[in-house]
């Protein structure tokens, strides 16, 4: 088994045998609290987003975390993803998790809640709750890690636009 393999059998472990001592820091610990969240985006969940089991698909919520977090970088940090300006970094997904606690379902409106938890030279690592109504414990908590590149070279850039940075450190948790 992989180091990174033994390390999730181990968080699992200690997350199980925590459970049943419910305690401040380990909610935050596993970013469920809704008051953990800085930023959110409500999501009407569709027919298609349902498995058999009339619950969203689990792959769904990649969908959820891309669409909040690309919604915070339009609307927050200039990103322009329809222009052909090739002087501003483009976002590439190098890393992406997620926690399953329990089921959304449809129809439902669910509430993707989004906050920054690292800002790097040239990545950001986004973490992203979801929430079923207004439930105060997100079922679903994943994110994604977006490394900037050159629109052309797809290198790494040397340091993120001023404008990212401003937006970044409104939701940045702290």
């Amino acid at each position: 088994m992989s180091s990174i393999g033994q390390r999730r059998l181990s968080l699992i472990a200690n997350q199980l045998s925590t459970q049943n001592t419910p305690s401040k820091n380990i909610t935050k610990a596993l970013f469920r609290n809704r008051k953990d969240y800085k930023y959110f985006l409500p999501i009407q969940t569709r027919w298609s987003d349902a498995d058999c089991y009339n619950h969203i698909n689990n792959a769904i919520y990649y969908h959820y975390f891309d669409t909040i977090i690309n919604e915070y970088l339009i609307r927050n940090c200039g990103l322009k993803p329809a222009s052909n300006d090739n002087t501003k970094p483009i976002g590439l997904v190098v890393a992406s998790q997620a926690n399953f606690y329990a089921s959304a379902s449809y129809p439902s409106i669910i509430n993707a809640g989004l906050l920054i938890s690292k800002i790097g030279k040239s990545s950001v690592t986004y973490r992203v709750g979801i929430f079923e109504q207004d439930n105060p414990l997100a079922c679903v908590v994943g994110g994604f890690t977006h490394v900037f590149v050159d629109p052309v070279h797809r290198k790494p850039v040397q340091s993120l636009p001023k404008e990212f940075l401003e937006g970044f450190q409104k939701i940045l948790d702290e």
